[in-house]
């Protein structure tokens, strides 16, 4: 079984589904009067068994004997990859444009939130990190032990984390914004996983399983109507973690790949 094939497929065909019971759910399973959803309704209850069954499946396919990898660039080596590189390129220009539009917010009329702002920048500066990281991954040129560039991402998405929680953090209804923040988590917990493999801490398995359900519930909270920004970020963590998942799962199966000399690629590297 090619798991670097099945396992992601899982993940997009659940979401597919995921989001047409969402919009279900948002149509039909809150009362139209007070906002307040209704209690065993079929949409919410639908969602909430195709989710853990997603995450079963998913945990399914992901487990197994992996190997030891000794570095990121064992771990996610795509040297010429071209659909490597054009969707790990297009993943960075999503996040820069992200938090272009997030910084940009309040100068065309949002809300001004401070938090956003500071998710905005990072995300700027993540998706540098994220285009110079492809590039490293396309050529072979490796990352080096303890790079922080890899760090950038998750450093993004935990200010992420906290301006969609402070904006939502007034709506008594959790059901308006729980599979939102499942999505900021999960992803959150791929691009850690992802990056703790520079730290000689990569596990394949916690990696590739969260990097999966952060695709499938963003998936879902697509459903939820977002601002344009937070589209593009949700976008990003579709594409980036599908790209980084593939690649680990096809490496995982297969001999392990020679790590890049981390002497040729010091300049590359951020203690």
């Amino acid at each position: 079984m090619r798991k670097e094939i099945v396992a992601p497929a899982v993940a997009v065909t659940g979401g597919a589904v995921g989001f047409a019971l969402r919009r279900w759910g948002l149509s039909a399973g809150f009362e139209a009067d007070t906002g307040l959803p209704i209690s065993g309704a079929p949409s919410h209850l639908a969602l909430i068994a195709l989710s853990v069954a997603v995450a079963a499946v998913l945990a399914l396919l992901c487990w197994g004997k992996k190997p030891a990898f000794t570095g990121y660039g064992q771990a996610f080596q795509a040297e010429g990859s071209t659909p490597y590189a054009a969707a790990g390129t297009l993943s960075a220009f999503l996040m820069l444009l992200g938090g272009a539009m997030m910084l940009a917010q309040p100068l065309l009329g949002g809300e001004l939130v401070f938090t956003r702002l500071i998710a905005g920048a990072l995300a700027l500066a993540a998706g540098l990190c994220v285009a110079a990281t492809v590039r490293d991954n396309y050529r072979g040129a490796g990352t080096g032990k303890y790079s922080f560039k890899l760090l950038m991402p998750a450093y993004a998405f935990c200010v992420w984390l906290i301006a969609a929680y402070q904006v939502r953090a007034g709506d008594p209804v959790r059901l308006d914004y729980v599979y939102e923040l499942f999505a900021i988590i999960a992803g959150l917990l791929g691009l850690y996983g992802a990056a703790s493999f520079s730290f000689e801490r990569g596990r394949t398995f916690f990696t590739s399983l969260f990097s999966l359900l952060g695709v499938y519930f963003s998936l879902v909270t697509l459903a939820d109507g977002h601002q344009p920004a937070d589209l593009l970020l949700y976008a990003f963590t579709i594409l980036y973690l599908l790209t980084n998942t593939v690649t680990l799962l096809h490496n995982a199966a297969r001999p392990l790949p020679v790590e890049p000399d981390e002497n040729d690629t010091e300049g590359s590297s951020d203690a």
